[in-house]
């Protein structure tokens, strides 16, 4: 954000500086590593962009990594980073803004509910094999819960700080960080946008939570450095 070069310009950087800060609807605390969750889980769930959206995108967004905390972690570490989301498009994105799924959820248990899902990524990828490895910080709201979204106009940026626990289960970069120590990956971020629809079912054990993706053409920001290690000894 670099505010405090406003003085190095004088009063007409001070019209600049203001109006970039007129832009910025605030900041997402994404982490707590212990959210608030649901007393009632799904049992299945389906859908999503992760299983691909197959519609054209209507919603665009600049991601960039602005920070991490360090330059080289442990598996098994946690990393702490920022993200700006800026809305690129001609349209309003509805950012969720609470990490509290739990908040969402009705005293009624036999009451269907809908909320938005945001998946902020942290991406690892390793250079020669272009294969990567993804973490997430996720967000929740609902237009029937004051207060846990927030829209991104036009022009308008969010910043996010997340936290998560580095870890990989795939055996290719479990070995590959191993031989490697370390192993110099690039760090990106990136943006998934859901509307789920949780169903308790007839049965308790028949809830399921269904997905439908929100398409948004996302760009990504110049990837930061890192090299990652081993998990350490206990």
């Amino acid at each position: 954000m670099n505010r405090l070069r406003v003085g190095q310009l004088g009063g007409v950087a001070f019209v600049v500086a203001s109006a970039v800060f007129a832009q910025e609807i605030g900041w997402l605390d994404l982490t707590d590593l212990h959210p608030r969750e649901r007393i009632r889980s799904p049992h299945a769930g389906s859908g999503g962009c992760g299983g691909g959206a197959g519609f054209e995108p209507i919603l665009s967004a600049n991601i960039t990594l602005m920070y991490i905390d360090r330059t080289s972690y442990s598996v098994g570490e946690e990393v702490t980073y920022e993200v700006k989301i800026q809305n690129t498009g001609k349209e309003p994105i509805e950012i969720p803004w609470t990490p509290h799924l739990g908040d969402l959820e009705p005293g009624d248990p036999s009451e269907s509910y809908t909320y938005l899902h945001a998946a902020i990524s942290l991406d690892f990828t390793e250079v020669y094999s272009n294969r990567s490895f993804s973490i997430y910080a996720n967000s929740y709201g609902s237009s029937d819960v004051a207060g846990t979204t927030r829209k991104l106009l036009p022009g308008e940026t969010v910043f996010v700080r997340a936290r998560q626990q580095l870890q990989t289960y795939e055996e290719w970069w479990q070995r590959r960080i191993n031989d490697s120590s370390p192993l110099n990956v690039k760090v990106s971020a990136n943006l998934m946008l859901n509307k789920v629809t949780y169903s308790p079912g007839e049965k308790s054990d028949a809830a399921i939570d269904q997905s439908v993706c929100i398409p948004v053409r996302t760009r990504t920001g110049a990837s930061l450095d890192a090299a990652l290690l081993p998990a350490k000894s206990k």
